[in-house]
């Protein structure tokens, strides 16, 4: 019969030729660069998960010596701020068809008392929910350190400067209507 020797010779062999010994690893490096910060991205597929991780390096300037600072940017970043794009678009339409295109400010101002005021209009109530998710989103990306520098302003506040300045035209033409 077979020995002890061969026994282990053959399921050796028969683990290299299935594959079972070694795995398929692909890597892609894509590497973006800016001024100030460089972002590396490595994807790592595996025939059972895709794993993605993120790196930004930023270059900090001190009197003599360049120090780079390694941050890691959360995976869910991009899941926030959807999110809060999508919230805050949704709030922008709904003014500029309402209100906006029909240059109606009184309208637009009695609708925005009635959100502020959490009435229970469909309209305020659709919009403040938006304004819920947009405020629960903005937290939780604060929490994880997301960037946020283009999320500084509420979308109510884009609003209301908006408003402020639909309402300066209108005047700015009565008077012109007036002379």
């Amino acid at each position: 019969m077979f020995s002890q020797r061969q026994a282990y010779f053959i399921i050796g062999f028969m683990l290299i030729i299935t594959g079972c010994a070694s795995t398929n690893i692909n890597k892609t490096v894509a590497k973006k660069e800016n001024k100030t910060t460089k972002q590396i991205e490595i994807k790592v597929d595996t025939p059972k998960k895709i794993e993605v991780k993120k790196l930004e390096v930023k270059k900090i300037k001190t009197n003599r010596v360049k120090v780079r600072k390694k941050i890691l940017k959360y995976k869910y970043c991009n899941k926030y701020i959807k999110i809060m794009n999508h919230a805050t678009k949704y709030i922008k339409e709904e003014f500029n068809k309402g209100y906006f295109i029909k240059k109606d400010v009184i309208g637009a101002k009695a609708q925005l008392f009635l959100i502020e005021s959490n009435s229970q209009s469909i309209f305020a109530k659709n919009i403040n929910n938006a304004l819920n998710s947009y405020k629960s989103q903005y937290e939780k990306a604060k929490k994880n350190r997301c960037n946020l520098s283009k999320y500084k302003i509420s979308p109510l506040e884009k609003v209301k400067l908006k408003l402020e300045k639909l309402e300066k035209y209108m005047l700015k033409k009565e008077a012109i209507n007036d002379m």
